[in-house]
């Protein structure tokens, strides 16, 4: 009887995750996992985005333009990452997906490899656990996109914050994409131009903006890029999406 029960509550937990991971298309990979200090280490960036093709979806690294129609459509699209487990025998991988909201959408079983040589253990291991892509049986449904909120814009502009930028293009947003312990900051092409990191204020954020560092923080609904400038504080608009 234990064993019947123990069945139907994995079949309704697969039937679960099927059911929330066919209304997704798009999965963006990135270019670098967090337990590796390379871009593309082993492959497994690049190796990930073909597997997710092998399986349906439309796989693009974090680096590539996406189809103009999902440019603007974060909450349309799902983002992968990679959890490791490795002990000294053994090397092993799972893969998980999530929403713009950092929720988990779907994650395999953890593959498992025992080869000696990182390079073949890593890609033995990312293989095995996309197996569990056999059982999800995915087929994109076509659901339509849930509408996200826009943050609201004041009328006047922060006098202390002028930005040429801003004023020559009023309608230009940037996006924000969940990477561990903050965001990162594309634009429509899409390409990274900031990256904001989590602080204890839930409004403020660590940013840096090419080599310039300073905070994005979030004031009577706008949000500002504030750093120093040869002594002098500038606070830059910025029309955020998240």
């Amino acid at each position: 009887m234990k064993k019947v029960l123990l069945l139907l509550i994995l079949m309704v937990s697969i039937s679960a995750f099927s059911q929330s991971i066919n209304e997704y298309q798009y999965v963006i990979v990135p270019v670098k996992f967090d337990f590796l200090k390379e871009n593309d280490k082993y492959r497994l960036n690049t190796l990930t985005k073909l597997l997710l093709q092998k399986y349906g979806f439309k796989s693009y690294l974090s680096t590539e333009e996406l189809p103009e129609a999902m440019a603007n459509k974060r909450c349309s699209i799902l983002y992968a990452s990679l959890e490791d487990e490795n002990s000294f025998f053994a090397t092993k991988l799972k893969v998980i997906l999530k929403d713009c909201q950092e929720r988990i959408v779907y994650q395999t079983d953890f593959g498992t490899s025992r080869e000696k040589d990182y390079a073949v253990a890593y890609n033995k291991a990312l293989r095995a656990a996309f197996e569990s892509f056999d059982k999800l049986n995915y087929k994109y449904t076509g659901k339509e996109e849930v509408a996200t909120t826009t943050p609201v814009v004041p009328e006047t502009p922060t006098p202390e914050s002028p930005s040429p930028n801003a004023e020559n293009n009023p309608e230009v947003f940037f996006f924000a994409q969940p990477i561990t312990n903050g965001f990162q900051i594309v634009n429509s092409e899409p390409r990274v131009i900031m990256r904001l990191f989590n602080t204890s204020q839930k409004n403020v954020f660590i940013a840096v903006k090419g080599d310039t560092n300073g905070v994005a923080i979030l004031k009577s609904n706008q949000w500002f890029f504030e750093y120093y400038e040869n002594g002098k504080l500038v606070s830059e608009p910025l029309k955020l999406r998240f």
